[in-house]
């Protein structure tokens, strides 16, 4: 049992209702690009992105990456830091130089990495392993609303 915002006790199965939906209050309708994940972080995210009424396209290299963001417009981009054995800032910094990153891109890492990820240009960091608390955290600070 759980204590609710109007200090009643509600049952655990209705918390996770309410978690679910406040993921789709930020995912419904959106666009969602993964760059460079591994399969586990891929078959979370997608089922997260995909089950919360949003779309999941996934890139694998950076160039899939860049041909992707040429053609299309996504709302969030997730980012494996490293792409390839590539620093993602690197990567990062060049598709915003060639206009190509219009949405908050968030790094994922098995690193603690924060300030430097913040400090080149990323969202935010989310750091494996990836957690839907983690994921909330992410989505509640980017689109604030």
């Amino acid at each position: 049992m759980i204590i609710g915002e109007k200090n009643v006790i509600a049952p655990a199965e209705e918390h996770l209702e309410i978690v679910k939906k406040t993921m789709n209050h930020f995912l419904e309708g959106k666009r969602i690009l993964l760059a460079g994940a591994n399969e586990v972080d891929e078959m979370l995210l997608r089922y997260m992105v995909e089950t919360s009424g949003g779309t999941l396209n996934v890139a694998v290299s950076t160039d899939d990456m860049r041909k992707t963001l040429g053609k299309s417009r996504y709302d969030l981009i997730l980012m494996n830091y490293r792409m390839a054995n590539e620093n993602a800032v690197g990567i990062l910094n060049q598709l915003k130089q060639d206009a190509l990153i219009k949405a908050p891109v968030v790094a994922i890492s098995s690193n603690d990495l924060v300030g430097r990820a913040i400090h080149n240009g990323f969202a935010y960091v989310l750091r494996r392993p990836l957690e839907k608390r983690k994921i909330m955290a992410a989505l509640s600070t980017i689109f604030q609303n």
